[in-house]
């Protein structure tokens, strides 16, 4: 009996070890705004409303339909009111981003608290040269196929981020790619790097800390199976801080998602008095 006892206490103490204890504050059950925009150079301003689930509600957040929501200048002018066009979604008639200026949306609904968000969108990144340096076809190593680029950055002395994407169509079409794939970098700046390590990724991000206003060049290798009929296009965007951030930290959710031993993970908002993102980015394609 005594073994028993002492077998059932161990037991005890460990699954209560095994316990993570996560601060609750009633404020967290408080239905929000979530508010999502992103500020891009020519293209109209546009915001995703919804009201946020509370963390002991089951179901999906409501998308918001009857919100009043608008856009301010850097002096709290206000631009123009983005007007409702489905789906949550709410869009200016007049004004489209500027690279350079800064903006605030704001939003307020009869039910909720108002909240707001504040970026100033980069400059369109200038264009480095891209040029093929080596490829490797996949046979005899077990190795991925890729083809392996030089690509220059050409940095334009605000600070910020790069993010570089790589897409591929079919060769000598004019479609915008839908189809990514993987890359990968031995670049000391990013965080991860390493050729041959399995690093293979759906985006390179990489700071402008170390070579503001200045050129930059990464060697990297692009996964691809077919290199005759496909053709390689890649995405340079240059981000703020809200946009880096909030990727960063929705990768780190997703793949802790479902894992009981990792720790919560906290996906970034820059809204105040509520949830979500407003960043300002800008890209260019470039086609090799």
């Amino acid at each position: 009996m005594k073994s028993i006892l002492v077998t059932a206490t161990a037991l005890t103490l460990v699954l209560w070890s095994c316990e993570r204890i996560i601060p609750f504050n009633a404020e967290d059950d408080q239905p929000l705004i979530t508010l999502y925009s992103t500020l891009e150079p020519d293209a109209p301003l546009e915001a995703f409303v919804s009201r946020s689930v509370g963390i002991l509600d089951q179901g999906e957040p409501i998308l918001l339909e009857d919100a009043t929501v608008w856009a301010e200048d850097i002096n709290g002018q206000v631009l123009d009111t983005l007007v409702f066009i489905g789906f949550g979604q709410y869009r200016a008639a007049n004004v489209t981003g500027v690279a350079g200026e800064f903006y605030t949306i704001k939003v307020t609904h009869s039910t909720l608290p108002s909240v707001y968000g504040q970026a100033t969108i980069p400059a369109i990144p200038l264009e480095g040269a891209v040029d093929s340096v080596n490829f490797y076809d996949g046979s005899g190593s077990g190795l991925l196929p890729y083809k392996e680029y030089s690509f220059e950055i050409i940095d334009d002395g605000d600070p910020g981020y790069y993010m570089i994407e790589a897409y591929e169509r079919l060769r000598g079409s004019i479609t915008i790619p839908d189809y990514p794939i993987s890359l990968e970098t031995d670049d000391p700046l990013v965080n991860g790097s390493g050729f041959g390590q399995n690093n293979w990724t759906s985006r390179i991000d990489i700071s402008n800390e170390f070579f503001l206003g200045q050129t930059h060049t990464l060697k990297i290798r692009v996964y691809q199976w077919d290199q005759q009929g496909m053709e390689i296009l890649f995405k340079l965007k240059k981000v703020d801080e809200a946009t880096f951030f909030y990727e960063r930290s929705l990768d780190q959710y997703q793949n802790a998602n479902g894992n009981p031993f990792t720790q919560p993970v906290s996906v970034y908002s820059n809204v105040q008095n509520g949830l979500g993102v407003v960043a300002g980015t800008s890209h260019r394609w470039i086609l090799l």
